[in-house]
């Protein structure tokens, strides 16, 4: 998806997971310099308070916005004000109590929500390493439960690699059951022969 008129936030730099291609990780040596915590609440709410057609992106580079302490409020503040936020996430580590306050925003589907999930229970955690299963379905059944005029718009972005590449109609299926309207198998570009898949054409299937 091709946004224009954008502006990319990164809230924070603190993550859970240990992909093992991600910047976090590699060089895993350089971790001190760019780990500098949390961008300060007030400053990520200045930006909303611009009157602009911007498309605000909390996608995240080095963390996963999710962690930042403030996010739900942060989300809350941009929703008011009916900002077009993009928004992705691993989903994981996260309770119960925490997603219903999350759905809590009145989204609309100015909003968009990935939960980037690579697999299922058996193979998701073999990229997102340390990715916790069960706290990742509480979040996407709780916002696919959302009515459709109180929610953001819901994507599961599957990086398809040789291990998971057989699960994709299954990963498929477990999307519409619990309310996610975007399910979209993406070929892994990690710089590895191992991510690389042998059967392209599973992930060209049309988003609808």
């Amino acid at each position: 998806m091709l946004i224009t008129n954008s502006i990319e936030i990164e809230l924070t730099t603190k993550c859970t997971l240990g992909c093992p291609a991600c910047p976090r990780n590699d060089p895993y040596h350089k971790k001190e310099i760019w780990d500098v915590g949390h961008l300060d609440t007030d400053i990520v709410k200045s930006f909303a308070d611009v009157d602009s057609d911007r498309t605000y992106l909390f996608v995240g580079c080095y963390g996963d916005p999710i962690y930042h302490p403030e996010f739900i409020d942060i989300m809350r503040y941009y929703v008011a004000r009916d900002k077009r936020v993009v928004i992705h996430t691993n989903g994981s580590f996260k309770t119960e109590k925490w997603w219903n306050e999350l759905a809590a925003c009145n989204w609309s589907y100015n909003q968009r929500f990935t939960f980037s999930v690579d697999g299922l229970e058996d193979t998701n955690h073999l990229y997102r390493i340390r990715a916790n299963w069960k706290s990742i379905m509480t979040g996407m059944k709780i916002m696919g439960a959302l009515p459709k005029n109180q929610r953001p718009w819901l994507i599961w972005k599957f990086l398809v690699f040789p291990y998971n590449e057989h699960q994709v109609e299954e990963a498929r299926a477990l999307a519409t059951e619990i309310g996610i309207d975007q399910f979209t198998p993406v070929l892994s570009e990690r710089n590895n022969d191992d991510y690389v898949c042998d059967n392209p054409e599973i992930y060209a299937w049309p988003a609808k």
